[in-house]
């Protein structure tokens, strides 16, 4: 791994982690709630300019939020009722209540889609390929697992495992998978559908068949969702496995932001990354996946 960062190199995104948008949204959410909007597009247009929230200036902040509006609206549910698609639940399995449930949903998936455009500011500039990688010899791994929703398959150019073995099973499961007469991970890079999906599988030594030369991505337009959003992620629900498939998705709530060690900005960010959640109400936990 090249050297870390400093914290001018990651200027750009260390900007976006000093001014979190959920205290915004949730201020936005509770205007909506007690005031006399029938939508939250109406709310937006009424916000002043600026707002100030914990010492953190936020100018103009419907355009800051415009980008998240559909994932507003869902504080909608209250004053115009539907059927949610989803259910959220605490580690006692109980139901939460409506308005909790609805606030973490909320919560959780403008991180999502802010920490994306975080992440992708923070990784450029440190020249890493540790995402892109299997595991060096050195590491106590024999392979990496990249998930991918089936459609995302269509970029590798790669073997393909379909078959009722690969599905009745999944990486970490022993005995493993055999590819001819080797176990999967003894092999050349390729795709597997497992029991939960689809992932590309990368042994030791190997490197993502789009990974130039130069550290750069080919495909960076089109690269997977999981590598949109290395390496903070919002862990404020956690989907669990449906039962049927025809059944609303149920979500538990874990409250927390995770930020992978590995990471050189995640090491030359902690702190940052430690207001950042506690900003947002959340647990922050820094781990390590590849040793």
């Amino acid at each position: 791994m090249k050297n870390l960062p400093t914290p001018h190199d990651l200027a750009s995104g260390r900007a976006l982690l000093a001014r979190p948008l959920l205290p915004l949204a949730r201020l936005a959410g509770f205007l909506y709630l007690t005031g006399p909007f029938e939508r939250i597009a109406e709310l937006l247009g009424e916000l002043p300019d600026p707002i100030e929230i914990g010492g953190v200036l936020y100018p103009q902040p419907a355009a800051l939020l415009q980008p998240y509006l559909a994932i507003l609206q869902e504080f909608e549910q209250f004053k115009h009722p539907t059927a949610r698609s989803y259910r959220i639940i605490d580690e006692s399995g109980n139901e939460l209540p409506s308005m909790e449930a609805i606030d973490l949903w909320c919560s959780h998936h403008l991180l999502v889609q802010e920490l994306e455009v975080i992440n992708s500011l923070l990784c450029a500039p440190c020249g890493c390929t540790l995402c892109c990688t299997g595991p060096a010899a050195e590491m106590g791994q024999v392979f990496f697992e990249i998930p991918l929703h089936a459609a995302e398959c269509q970029w590798f150019p790669l073997a393909a495992m379909d078959t009722e073995a690969s599905r009745a099973t999944t990486p970490y499961q022993e005995p493993p998978l055999r590819r001819g007469d080797l176990p999967f991970y003894e092999t050349a890079p390729a795709l597997y559908h497992w029991q939960g999906g689809w992932s590309l599988i990368l042994p030791r030594n190997a490197a993502c068949p789009h990974l130039e030369p130069t550290g750069r991505c080919r495909i960076y337009p089109h690269r997977p969702e999981v590598c949109r959003r290395p390496q903070i992620f919002s862990y404020v629900l956690e989907a669990l496995p449906a039962a049927q498939a025809n059944e609303v998705t149920t979500y538990q709530a874990r409250r927390s932001l995770l930020a992978v060690w590995d990471c050189p900005y995640v090491q030359v960010l902690q702190e940052s990354i430690a207001a950042f959640a506690a900003a947002c109400e959340l647990t922050p936990v820094f781990r390590q996946n590849k040793a």
